[in-house]
């Protein structure tokens, strides 16, 4: 009977149907939401090449796009940095998020996604159709709610509330691109520096060699440098409130409200080194080493804030497996829990209920970092020798297709 109840549930809230044959695509479940900025805030050597790569970036697929019209924010002075600014910028000892913040408040980028969850229209009017479409709503009757004013206590709004317009995210990227040269001959002048503090003269000359060393063996090439900060969208029962009863029917008060905010849930910096070799141009490289670097900083933001984890659907139930792999962070070993999607009959708010926890499977991890029409770079086979498209976990008994995996610490 329950697990009669679990599907009759899946299908009326989520539009899904189980079965081992589906593909991802096919299973409809809820995402949280996702705006990119790039954050312009100095030149540095190759920036077109860079910047070109970033527009090309894939998006998340794990998360809804949630376009907005601010794609770019600039800080800063833009020039050049010099020696000691790069060195510093690596270090972590210089930050921007004061002029990312101030960018946030004059550009209204909280007012933007609140905007866009809503559709407004150029005459400021809104509707329900987004909400609906990424929450498996009725809109029509979710308009019609709000038009009769039954925004408080209701359950459908609240759901969507907390659990789409709750769940948006912003992240600010900035780039540096530079060559290694220049931090590793900052490294080889400090190691130099110290080694001629050192009194025993042996000892002297073997840190010197040692600093020559270690010079020699990272100034080739260059390094990408990222740094990302990600926001989350306030919202809660107040701010819905306020916006159904005051805000939906008034353009000018929603214009002028302040309502809205972002708050800083972290960030995240990545260095990746770039060798200029093989028969791949400098654009290829770059862009690849560009990619595995935005990846490895969403996923160590997933791995940091658990808010920003993704849920992701159970594919097959036996073996237990999952379209997320080694672009998501995953090595193997992981711990995930299986989540039951839910419905409470007395509020109308989705549940998760935990049926079980799984690990990743050490042999069986899906090597999904690669680009569009690209091979992966390790092929990990089954027991049949088949090449995996998903990763494999631990069988969890009471798992099914359309049930939701989510990584725990």
């Amino acid at each position: 009977m329950k697990k009669l109840i679990f599907l009759l549930a899946a299908v009326c809230m989520l539009g899904i149907v189980g079965t081992k044959a589906q593909t991802t695509e096919s299973f409809k479940y809820r995402r949280s939401s996702l705006a990119m900025i790039l954050i312009d805030a100095n030149n540095f050597e190759n920036k077109d090449i860079v910047l070109n790569s970033w527009n090309s970036y894939p998006f998340p697929d794990k998360y809804n796009k949630h376009d907005i019209s601010t794609k770019t924010i600039k800080v800063g002075s833009g020039d050049t940095l010099n020696t000691k600014e790069i060195a510093n910028l690596v270090q972590g000892k210089t930050d921007i998020q004061a002029e990312i913040d101030q960018a946030i408040k004059e550009q209204q980028i909280a007012k933007q996604l609140v905007a866009t969850w809503f559709n407004r229209s150029a005459d400021g009017k809104f509707d329900m159709e987004l909400v609906g479409n990424r929450g498996f709503y009725n809109a029509s009757e979710l308009d019609v709610t709000i038009a009769q004013q039954q925004a408080k206590g209701t359950g459908a709004l609240a759901d969507a509330g907390e659990e789409l317009i709750n769940n948006t995210f912003v992240t600010f990227t900035q780039f540096t691109f530079f060559k290694n040269e220049i931090v590793a001959g900052i490294i080889r002048d400090v190691a130099l520096i110290a080694a001629n503090n050192i009194s025993n003269p042996l000892a002297k000359i073997a840190a010197e060699k040692a600093a020559e060393i270690l010079y020699n063996k990272t100034k080739e090439g260059y390094s990408l440098f990222s740094k990302t900060w990600l926001y989350k969208l306030a919202w809660n029962d107040s701010i819905a409130t306020v916006f159904y009863d005051d805000l939906w029917e008034n353009p000018e008060a929603f214009d002028s409200s302040d309502i809205f905010k972002l708050e800083l849930v972290g960030s995240q910096k990545n260095t990746s080194v770039i060798l200029f070799a093989g028969d791949k141009t400098k654009e290829q490289i770059i862009d690849k080493v560009e990619v595995r670097n935005i990846d490895n900083v969403f996923a160590e933001l997933q791995k940091d804030h658990d808010v920003f984890k993704p849920k992701v659907p159970v594919l097959t139930d036996s073996p237990l497996t999952a379209k997320i792999g080694m672009k998501e962070g995953l090595k193997g070993g992981e711990k995930f829990e299986v989540l039951e999607i839910t419905q409470d009959p007395n509020t109308g708010r989705t549940k998760y209920v935990s049926v079980g926890k799984t690990s990743v499977d050490k042999k069986l991890v899906w090597d999904n970092r690669y680009n569009a029409g690209e091979a992966p770079e390790v092929e990990v086979k089954d027991k049949e020798g088949n090449p995996i498209t998903a990763t494999t976990f631990k069988e969890v008994k009471k798992a099914q297709p359309g049930m939701l995996l989510k990584q725990v610490k």
